[in-house]
């Protein structure tokens, strides 16, 4: 029996392309028999079946905390035709000028910080990876290499292994040490721990966030960073304290520096998680979907802050989305899984010298 009210909270985060176009579909055939409320951040993700649209208006509270007023529901041909549209598109440079501006603030202290880290080349390499389980073959023959100064982008649909494939790199997958890989110089299971290696690793991602849940302030989640913990449970130096506190200057999030991180809405989290991974200063910086939750401005902020440093080189990255508009124009080297049969093949594409190795599921 289907319900007559159903509330969806951002259904399209994390989904790919496919996977958003069949939503869609579902939901414009659920919609002929029961209401939908949908709230997303973006506007590109409103369904054809939507007939309505409410537009919250809020303010910042010194807690962190958002009040908003919702204002009256308008038909959706009026919401195309509304002065917020026509405003957003207006605005549109200014808030690119604007999140430009917090960019280059945020990217002159990276500067300020860089440290001369040890080079390594390749950052990573994995050869003949493969990863099984008893219900069957994930991928085998995996040979792949992070050059230094590379960026690389992770492509593909929901379940065809790209966040295996992270795993292996990060470690936290059980197969990682059946694998021949090389992090940073060093063969995996040389005698490094686990935690010398994420040293040199920033890692965003939609499962950190859920995991976050300890009840700490937004200054320690930055402070955390430098720990590789969920929380603080070190004294940090003077000078880690203070690179924190500039860290929240950047992010504009001054005064909220006592306030509980589970206390401040989704996007602010998620700008706090970022901040956390970039705070000290890693080789290598794995984001898996980070806009997943944060406003435009914000997102703008994130992303013009990622190609500035990548295209500075402070950090080399690897990268996961499944929003065309979100490419960064930085990164020219692709890890493609593609539907073949019942499985997939990965493409490894290096854009620069057009030289493609294939090998399949």
């Amino acid at each position: 029996m289907l319900p007559q009210l159903l509330i969806l909270d951002d259904p399209y985060a994390g989904l790919d392309t496919e996977h958003q176009t069949s939503l869609s579909k579902l939901l414009s055939e659920v919609a002929e028999h029961t209401q939908l409320l949908i709230i997303t951040s973006r506007q590109e993700e409103l369904p054809p079946c939507i007939s309505h649209v409410a537009l919250f208006n809020g303010e910042m509270l010194k807690s962190g905390q958002s009040v908003h007023k919702l204002s009256p529901p308008m038909l959706i041909e009026q919401w195309h035709n509304h002065p917020v549209m026509a405003q957003l598109n207006a605005l549109s440079a200014q808030l690119n000028a604007l999140s430009a501006q917090r960019s280059d603030e945020l990217l002159a202290l990276m500067e300020r910080q860089r440290h001369n880290a040890e080079a390594f080349s390749p950052l990573v390499e994995i050869k003949n990876g493969k990863v099984e389980y008893v219900s069957g073959l994930i991928f085998s023959g995996v040979n792949w290499r992070i050059e230094a100064g590379q960026h690389w982008q992770v492509r593909g649909p929901n379940g065809c292994g790209k966040s295996t494939l992270l795993g292996l790199i990060l470690g936290d997958h059980p197969q990682c040490y059946s694998n021949d890989i090389t992090l940073f110089g060093r063969p995996r299971g040389s005698g490094e721990s686990i935690w010398q290696i994420k040293q040199r690793i920033g890692i965003v991602s939609s499962a950190l966030h859920l995991q976050y849940r300890v009840s700490c302030s937004a200054l320690d989640v930055l402070l955390s960073g430098f720990f590789d913990s969920i929380g603080l449970y070190h004294k940090p130096t003077k000078p880690q304290l203070d690179l924190a506190k500039e860290w929240l200057t950047i992010l504009h999030m001054s005064g909220l520096a006592s306030t509980s991180f589970r206390k401040l809405d989704y996007g602010l989290q998620r700008l706090l998680l970022i901040g956390r991974a970039l705070i000290k200063q890693p080789l290598l910086l794995i984001l898996d979907e980070p806009y997943q939750g944060l406003d435009f401005i914000n997102r703008t902020l994130v992303m013009r802050a990622l190609e500035m440093i990548a295209e500075h080189h402070l950090s080399q990255l690897l990268y996961v989305s499944h929003h065309r508009e979100d490419a960064l124009p930085a990164i020219h080297h692709f890890v493609d899984f593609i539907k073949q049969g019942d499985g997939y093949s990965v493409q490894v594409s290096d854009y620069e010298s057009e030289d493609l190795t294939r090998f399949n599921q």
